[in-house]
């Protein structure tokens, strides 16, 4: 169960890190802990392995963020997971489904809400980072228009 007084604390500080506006309370999206098998179900239908690692997911149409009953980690980690899915809150709050509306959308939005995330953990004295792997990644050549799903390359040596 997550407090809604954690709710509100994340959210403003989500809106400070990212520089984005901040939400009425009404506004709030409200959060689901949900196993593994669920989230999993829930976001990969058709290949459950695709989203084994997932943690936490932002549910736009439901305004629900869905993380993990099973997070064995200090409160710090789990709280930054929480953070990253609000700064997506707030993206679409402010740009609609812009924001995933293609791959390279996708990648800048995922980059800021790491990046959020990352600060976060900094100003909390944690040094682990989440995210790096996007450095290394840019959109593929071919992308199924049809589908939700974006791929992603690991970025041309040279």
């Amino acid at each position: 169960m997550v407090s809604n007084e954690l709710i509100a604390s994340l959210m403003v500080t989500a809106s400070i890190l990212s520089g984005l506006p901040a939400l009425e309370v009404a506004d709030y999206p409200s959060v689901q802990t949900l196993t593994v098998e669920q989230l999993t179900k829930s976001q990969c239908p058709d290949d459950v392995n695709a989203c084994r690692s997932m943690v936490a997911f932002y549910e736009q149409t439901k305004n629900t963020i869905l993380i993990r009953n099973d997070l064995n980690m200090e409160k710090t980690l789990r709280d930054s997971f929480l953070l990253h899915e609000m700064v997506h809150v707030l993206q679409y709050k402010n740009s609609g489904a812009d924001i995933f509306k293609d791959c390279q959308s996708t990648i800048n939005t995922e980059r800021m809400a790491y990046g959020v995330q990352n600060n976060y953990l900094i100003d909390q004295g944690v040094f682990q980072r989440f995210g790096d792997s996007l450095t290394f990644m840019t959109c593929s050549d071919a992308q199924d228009m049809d589908s939700d799903h974006v791929t992603f390359v690991p970025v041309p040596m040279k």
